[in-house]
């Protein structure tokens, strides 16, 4: 008998599992909810970047912002163009 009581509360277990999974999908981050805000705010940050490289040439705390501020972008921008829809949505 204990056996049977064992197998069904592995059972409610792997139940709990798959529901866990379900409410997870629920909760989308800010890059799908808002992936163009993002794509734009990688773009400016690569801008300013470029800007930051050209103007603070001899400046070395300059360069360093200006190259953390390249590849935060590039990060940004790749994450934001991966969360975009892939179909035009026609309103």
């Amino acid at each position: 008998m204990s056996t049977r009581k064992h197998k069904r509360k592995a059972v409610v277990k792997h139940a709990n599992k798959n529901m866990s999974s379900k409410y997870a999908a629920k909760h989308p981050s800010l890059f799908s909810k808002y992936p163009r805000i993002f794509f734009y705010l990688g773009a400016l940050l690569i801008v300013t970047g470029i800007y930051l490289l050209i103007i603070g040439m001899q400046n070395n705390a300059k360069v360093g912002l200006a190259m953390l501020s390249i590849f935060a972008g590039t990060a940004t921008v790749i994450f934001a163009n991966s969360a975009l829809p892939k179909k035009a949505i026609k309103e």
